[in-house]
C-alpha cells in the first residue's frame, strides 16, 4: 500500500554545491516520505556507492527509497522498490526478480501507459508533464489539469502528478484526483531544500 503523498526525486546536478546526502539528509528532515534516486548518468559502481549512505538515512528516518531502473542496486541496498522509466521491461519481469514486499512504481506519459503498467501490477505511477517544464523534454505538450483528471478516472492505482509541479499547484493537482505529487528541482536547491520541501507537506496534508 502506498502511503506517500510527496516523492522527491533526486538530480545531484542541480545541488552541484551540496553533496546530494545533505540535501536528501536536509528533506528526510522535515519530513519527506519517499525518495527516488535518478542518477541516470553513474556507473552501476557509483550509483551502488551514492546508494549506500542514501539508503541507509532513509531506513534512520522511516522513509522508502526508490532506485531509478537497476534491480540489482535497488535489492543490494535493501530499497523499498525500484522506479521503471517508460521505456523499460513489464512490471512482471521486475516483479519475478524481487519477492512480494517491493514495491514498483512506473513513469509514464499517456493514459494508455497507465493502464498497461495497472494491468501489469505497478504500485503506482507517475504521470508528466502536468504543467510545462524544462526538466521534462521530449514528452509532449504539458498535459494539464485536464489530463491529471482524465488518467485519474481511468486508474484506479495512485498517481503522482509530475513535470513543472510547485507547492501551491499541489492542492490543485489533488482535487484533479492525484494521490500526491513527484518534485524535483524544487527540492533539489543547494539551499533551504527543506523549507521547499515543507510548503509541499503542508500542501499536501
Amino acid at each position: 500500500m502506498i502511503d506517500f503523498r510527496l516523492y522527491a526525486i533526486t538530480d545531484r546536478h542541480q545541488c552541484a554545491t551540496t553533496p546530494l546526502t545533505e540535501v536528501i539528509s536536509e528533506l528526510l528532515d522535515v519530513g519527506v516520505p519517499a525518495i527516488q534516486l535518478r542518477e541516470k548518468d553513474l556507473s552501476g559502481d557509483e550509483l551502488l556507492d551514492l546508494a549506500q549512505p542514501i539508503a541507509e538515512l532513509c531506513r534512520n528516518y522511516g522513509a522508502k527509497l526508490f532506485v531509478n531502473t537497476d534491480i540489482h542496486i535497488a535489492r543490494n541496498v535493501g530499497a523499498a522498490g525500484i522506479h521503471l522509466p517508460a521505456s523499460i521491461e513489464s512490471v512482471n519481469y521486475v516483479r519475478a526478480q524481487t519477492d512480494g514486499n517491493f514495491y514498483i512504481g512506473c513513469s509514464v506519459h499517456s493514459c494508455d501507459a497507465a493502464e498497461k503498467r495497472e494491468a501489469e501490477g505497478a504500485d503506482f505511477v507517475t504521470y508528466s508533464p502536468i504543467y510545462p517544464t524544462a526538466s521534462k523534454p521530449g514528452y509532449g505538450p504539458a498535459v494539464g489539469i485536464g489530463g491529471l483528471t482524465e488518467i485519474t478516472a481511468r486508474v484506479v492505482l495512485p498517481v503522482f502528478a509530475l513535470g513543472g509541479i510547485t507547492a501551491a499547484r499541489a492542492t490543485e493537482c489533488l482535487a484533479a484526483g492525484a494521490f500526491g505529487v513527484a518534485v524535483m528541482s524544487d527540492v533539489m536547491s543547494p539551499k533551504d531544500a527543506g523549507k521547499q520541501a515543507r510548503r509541499y507537506l503542508e500542501a499536501l496534508s
